[in-house]
């Protein structure tokens, strides 16, 4: 009988174990640093242009900006070449770029500049093209844009005053043959000038003589009895309107400054139109005509001889409500009869700009605006005020008066006159009497 043989069983139960080799897990660093991810450079050559945009910002005009730095690197293991640089568009001249043709092996880098110089106050916008063999792109483009502009902004201020000195106002009006309509125009307004000086406090004499010099009635000698009006005279509108109406049967050979002239000096001075000028006085003439000026006298030779009348030249002033400069001004309808035709008074405009005075263009439909003006500048009160320094930009001048802006314009507005450096008033923008001018402009500072 054969005795079985039992063989004893062993079971392994099998657990979670690493059975990685040590060199395994040497490799598996739980905090592993950071691999560079960067693609290795390539066989090619690769252009990197920076800054990749060039700002000059802004830049006094006619002086030179600071040069920015413009750096080229080859980022590829191929030889860059770079064939060429230069700047393109409109503007190119106002820029300089100081870069030449190189070659450049991996990560070497060449360095030149960029200049502005802008000579207008705009925008300048240009590109920098900088021309190599990298395949991708063999004409680089950087933009670079700058701008023209001034230094600081200059501020000044003026006060509109008014001479309290007494006054004496001479009107030397046309009465030829086709002032009808333009003495009607003013007749309708001369209450203003009345009660303007009599607003003001003035101590006044106001005569009216014609421009008509071959009349032995006229010719310089003040018109109406009697000859002149004051402060004190009793129904002075009525009067002054009376004397202003001095028709339209004259000669047609207008000789306004030879009738001023004749009105303020011996014999006239001290006789027929005794004790209208005064030895202390303010003078102001005012003409009206329709025709440019036929008196032998120039208007520079008339101006020198009425500021002559006083020590202090500033106490005299011309004035010229005549027809526009050049070829004159029409207004009105001519089939109805109220129609105005001027010639140029260029003679009369010319006296009124030596002497500080006023003008303003008869072919103005309405003398209401024009009167007040005339008699603000009777009693010394500016239109023109010359600036302290020359703007930069005349685009940007600001005007204000008491604070309130006035606008650019010839008609009711200021004007900026470059040759005299001035800013002069017109119509209903002319200052009043005690208010406060201020002229803001910008200026160059000068380069650094």
């Amino acid at each position: 009988m054969r005795v079985p043989v039992l063989l004893p069983l062993f079971l392994l139960a099998c657990t979670d174990y690493n059975l990685t080799r040590p060199s395994e897990v040497e490799a598996q660093d739980p905090d592993p640093e950071e691999e560079d991810t960067a693609a290795p450079p390539g066989d090619d050559p690769e252009i990197q242009v920076t800054p990749s945009a060039v700002d000059f910002g802004n830049v006094l005009k006619d002086c030179d900006g600071q040069p920015v730095d413009v750096t080229i690197t080859n980022k590829g293991k191929g030889k860059l070449k770079v064939r060429d640089i230069a700047l393109s568009g409109d503007a190119a001249s106002k820029f300089e770029e100081t870069g030449d043709p190189v070659e450049l092996a991996l990560n070497e880098e060449y360095t030149f500049k960029v200049k502005f110089s802008p000579t207008a106050y705009v925008s300048y916008d240009v590109s920098l093209d900088i021309q190599s063999n990298d395949a991708d792109e063999e004409t680089t483009t950087v933009p670079v844009v700058g701008t023209g502009t001034s230094g600081g902004i200059y501020e000044e201020s003026f006060e509109q005053t008014y001479n309290e000195d007494p006054i004496d106002v001479l009107w030397v009006l046309d009465n030829s043959g086709s002032m009808d309509e333009s003495l009607k125009r003013l007749n309708d307004q001369l209450d203003i000038f009345i009660n303007a000086f009599l607003t003001l406090g003035l101590d006044y004499h106001i005569g009216v003589v014609t421009t008509d010099m071959d009349n032995a009635s006229q010719s310089g000698k003040l018109q109406g009895t009697p000859t002149y009006l004051t402060n004190s005279t009793a129904n002075a509108v009525a009067l002054f309107q009376q004397r202003a109406s001095v028709g339209s049967g004259g000669s047609g050979d207008e000789k306004g400054l030879a009738a001023a002239e004749a009105a303020l000096t011996d014999p006239l001075a001290s006789g027929t139109n005794a004790g209208f000028l005064r030895t202390d006085s303010t003078i102001s003439i005012i003409v009206l005509s329709d025709e440019n000026d036929s008196s032998s006298r120039t208007a520079k030779s008339f101006s020198t001889w009425l500021e002559g009348l006083r020590a202090d030249p500033d106490m005299t002033s011309f004035n010229a409500i005549v027809g526009d400069s050049g070829l004159g001004c029409t207004d009105g309808d001519i089939w109805s009869g109220d129609f105005i035709e001027a010639m140029g008074g260029d003679v009369y405009i010319d006296a009124a700009t030596y002497t500080g005075g006023f003008f303003a263009s008869i072919c103005t439909p309405d003398f209401s605006t024009i009167v007040a003006n005339m008699a603000r500048s009777s009693a010394g009160m500016k239109s023109t005020f010359e600036l302290t320094e020359t703007p930069s930009d005349v685009s940007r001048i600001e005007v204000f008066v008491d604070g309130r802006t006035v606008q650019s314009d010839g008609l009711d507005g200021y004007t900026y006159e470059a040759a005299e450096n001035t800013i002069s008033f017109h119509g209903t923008a002319f200052p009043e009497g005690g208010s406060i001018i201020e002229v803001e402009y910008p200026v160059d500072e000068g380069c650094n």
